[in-house]
């Protein structure tokens, strides 16, 4: 009845959120298993004061693959994913040192990411889930993923917004 009652209550939400337990975050090298099928064609436009720049995916994942299996805030979602450091996607286009960036996505959506969150954290530009290229049902190609169960702090819904996906461009903002 004990055992019954814990997990009952482990399902109910909490302040609008699921409670659930998953294994804790590790970020890893991962190797690519499938080529993406637009490899070649320029998905992400980076803007900096050098200009503006885009890169394929080819490009994208040729800044080196981290691998993280996280929960996410959407169940459905909790996976395994891989793409590149943020950092190293942003130190590509001369964007490391910004105070801020804004992701904005094909829908229209943005959200300013400031920069302690990709200096303290390995958050990642994914392109692939549990080890194949996202489609746009899956929230892809590109997607921001925060490492969540590697710390309690990224459990706090101010992080929500900033797992932006259909990512099109990231540009730099200027600091607050």
């Amino acid at each position: 009845m004990f055992v019954r009652l814990a997990l009952a209550l482990s399902l109910f939400p909490v302040s609008g959120w699921v409670v659930a337990s998953a294994p804790a975050a590790e970020v890893r090298p991962a190797r690519p298993s499938v080529a993406p099928a637009s490899a070649a064609r320029p998905l992400l436009t980076l803007k900096g004061a050098a200009g503006v720049a885009g890169l394929s995916m080819a490009q994208i994942e040729a800044l080196g693959m981290r691998e993280v299996r996280t929960g996410t805030f959407w169940p459905e979602d909790d996976g395994s994913y891989a793409g590149p450091l943020l950092a190293d996607v942003l130190k590509q286009a001369g964007l490391e040192r910004v105070e801020a960036i804004r992701v904005r996505a094909r829908d229209g959506f943005s959200q300013r990411i400031p920069r302690q969150d990709w200096e303290r954290w390995p958050v990642i530009l994914a392109t692939r889930r549990d080890g194949q290229p996202m489609t746009p049902r899956q929230k892809g190609p590109l997607r921001i993923i925060y490492p969540r169960d590697l710390a309690p702090e990224l459990s706090d819904s101010v992080y929500r917004l900033r797992w932006v996906w259909l990512i099109d461009a990231i540009e730099a903002e200027p600091g607050k």
